[in-house]
């Protein structure tokens, strides 16, 4: 009788005797230089990486988020307590004056008083998007850049950034007072009976814009990172979101949802804080006060992080379709050039 008649079976998933052997190794790790691993990215390394670049670089993120957070507050609590003031109600006790014009007077100041605030604080922000957006394309390859080295970059890009928003924007405002200007005209038409189709239409529009605002939602980093116009920003976001709107819109969503979480926590205890104040002496004063800090505060966390959610979002779609991490691998990193370059090398 051979040998293979009195040789005992081999335990289960063991190899037989005599043949070779072949142990399980792991596929090899993607490169992680940064904030990322360069590779097609999960929700939650995204989000870990968003908040990775606060933790990479927190002098230079967060010193550019208090910076331009406090200037924001600033701006906005002084134009708040003018609006107030120009209105008589900077006390619980205040009422209005009876007068048609020194009321209509009091209201135009206040609206004044309000815009150019929040056109300022508009411009802020979208200055902090682009720093962050450099500050996290930087990051993903493992450079640490300060301010100065940001806005070096950055500066070239402002003004088509500015422009992109305003564009961006003032298409909304054609969306919505297109829709409500139909609405209007359905009611004068069709008095009552217009009720159903004007709801159906305002529900058809709010779908659109927010299906417009995914497919554009990373104009702004296409813009800034590969050094591109306007509308070549447009529609490159356009292109690259293609295919993937449920995905980018439930991470903007989640974004949004953990943004507005951070804020509450932080704007709750100093609102409440100032409601106490205001009781005691009933000046409207430790409430703006309060608005400005709430402000301040939350910023400092809120736009950095925004930012980077979506400038790691650009980053992932283009790992995803055009091999970008292999592009970055490749092209390696030199500590002394531009650290968008190689996002433009690999396109």
């Amino acid at each position: 009788m051979g040998p293979s008649a009195t040789q005992p079976p081999a335990p289960y998933g063991q190899p037989l005797y005599g043949q070779p052997q072949h142990p399980w190794t792991p596929p090899p790790q993607a490169p992680k230089p940064g904030i990322v691993p360069l590779r097609p990215l999960g929700v939650g390394e995204l989000l870990d990486g968003a908040l990775g670049l606060i933790r990479s670089n927190p002098r230079t993120v967060l010193g550019l988020a208090a910076a331009i957070s406090a200037v924001s507050a600033l701006v906005q609590t002084v134009g708040l307590w003018i609006g107030l003031s120009a209105l008589g109600l900077t006390s619980l006790e205040a009422t209005s004056s009876g007068d048609v014009v020194a009321d209509l007077t009091g209201l135009l100041g206040t609206t004044v008083a309000q815009l150019v605030p929040a056109i300022i604080a508009g411009f802020l922000t979208v200055l902090a998007s682009g720093l962050f957006i450099v500050l996290v394309a930087a990051a993903v390859l493992g450079r640490r850049l300060d301010g100065g080295q940001a806005w070096a970059e950055l500066r070239p890009r402002l003004g088509p950034l500015v422009v992109l928003t305003l564009l961006l924007f003032l298409a909304g405002l054609v969306v919505i007072g297109g829709l409500l200007g139909v609405v209007l005209a359905l009611v004068a038409l069709l008095g009552g009976w217009a009720a159903l189709p004007g709801v159906l239409l305002v529900l058809a529009g709010g779908v659109l814009v927010v299906y417009a605002y995914v497919r554009l939602a990373l104009a702004s980093p296409a813009l800034v990172i590969e050094g591109i116009g306007p509308m070549a920003a447009v529609r490159r976001s356009w292109a690259l979101v293609r295919g993937s709107w449920w995905r980018i819109a439930g991470i903007l969503l989640l974004s949004a949802i953990i943004t507005n979480l951070l804020a509450t926590v932080v704007s709750v205890p100093i609102t409440t804080i100032a409601m106490v104040a205001t009781g005691f002496n009933e000046s409207m004063l430790p409430t703006v006060l309060a608005a400005g800090i709430a402000t301040l505060v939350s910023g400092i966390v809120t736009l950095p992080f925004s930012a980077a959610v979506t400038g790691l979002l650009y980053t992932d779609l283009r790992m995803r379709r055009e091999a970008l991490d292999i592009a970055l691998v490749s092209a390696g990193v030199d500590p002394a050039g531009d650290p968008l370059a190689p996002y433009r090398r690999g396109r």
